[in-house]
């Protein structure tokens, strides 16, 4: 039981449940041949490298075990899922910047060794990187500030 509840073979297993999830949500789409690939070609491969991906993980992880499973923590659980939500429900209504600021403190929140005096240009670039590459460069209609 020990080499099962290890980091590697848990990572594992949770990759194969992902992919059974992707492969079993391609459903009955016609797969095709490689010169005339149907719409269910790319997802059901990208389905089959993800579970063989969790396969090497599982089988690595349980023959050669592996360090306990760290203590678990909520703090980072809690905060990082609150900074998704936060920049989900506000990047309509304030913007790309004001998202990407105030998801990135949530989230820099969720670790105990954050240097909280690098926080104000890690947010500066990741919100003009994100302006430029979801705004101006795949041209998507998110609004920039607040409207």
């Amino acid at each position: 039981m020990a080499r099962l509840l290890n980091p590697d073979s848990l990572s594992g297993l949770f990759v194969l449940l992902i992919g059974a999830f992707a492969y079993l949500s391609v459903g009955n789409t016609e797969i095709g041949i490689i010169r005339e690939m149907g719409p269910g070609y790319l997802p059901r491969a990208l389905a089959w490298l993800i579970l063989a991906s969790g396969g090497v993980l599982t089988v690595r992880g349980l023959v050669r075990g592996g360090a306990a499973l760290p203590e678990f923590q909520a703090r980072p659980l809690l905060l990082i899922g609150l900074a998704a939500i936060v920049f989900g429900a506000t990047v309509d209504r304030l913007g790309m910047v004001v998202a990407v600021v105030a998801s990135t403190v949530i989230a820099t929140l969720a670790s105990s060794i954050t240097r909280h005096r690098e926080t104000p240009v890690l947010v500066a670039l990741l919100a003009l990187g994100a302006c430029l590459v979801f705004i101006k460069g795949l041209g998507l209609p998110i609004p920039i500030w607040l409207r």
